[in-house]
């Protein structure tokens, strides 16, 4: 569940490029309920990093989604570089998987991403939270 958590990380810290955002720009993130972050994939893979980021304690709950258009299977390998752990899960496209997690003080990722088709593309990822009286479903995209 941790990985997942940390790919919630990277919609709030990463726009659609994977590049740092400013905190505003974190905070309409987890306001607007997530967001799609994209990642260029060469031959079968691809991996992205974020800058260092005061998470100060912030609880997310929420879910990831493997845009339904992908084929084959991916595998998301994370490592959280602040508290030295480093999680993996396999998901295919169209599948939510729901997190909650709890960050410390400070968060830096480092995330991998290896696709069984060994093909150029972009992986699209759904990232969507959800706030304390928020009932919709976190796994279906906001159109």
């Amino acid at each position: 569940m941790r990985v997942l958590s940390t790919l919630t990380l990277l919609v709030v810290v990463l726009p659609a490029t994977a590049r740092a955002q400013p905190l505003d720009d974190v905070m309409a993130a987890i306001r607007n309920g997530g967001g799609w972050v994209s990642i260029p994939i060469v031959a079968g893979s691809g991996s992205t990093r974020t800058l260092p980021l005061p998470t100060m304690g912030l609880t997310l709950t929420g879910c990831v989604r493997v845009w339904d258009g992908h084929s084959g299977r991916w595998e998301i390998r994370a490592r959280e570089m602040v508290a030295d752990t480093t999680l993996t899960v396999r998901s295919a496209p169209g599948e939510g998987v729901p997190f909650a997690y709890t960050f410390g003080l400070r968060s830096q990722l480092e995330v991998d991403f290896v696709w069984s088709e060994p093909r150029d593309t972009t992986l699209f990822l759904w990232v969507g939270l959800k706030g304390a009286d928020d009932n919709r479903d976190a796994c279906v995209p906001k159109s």
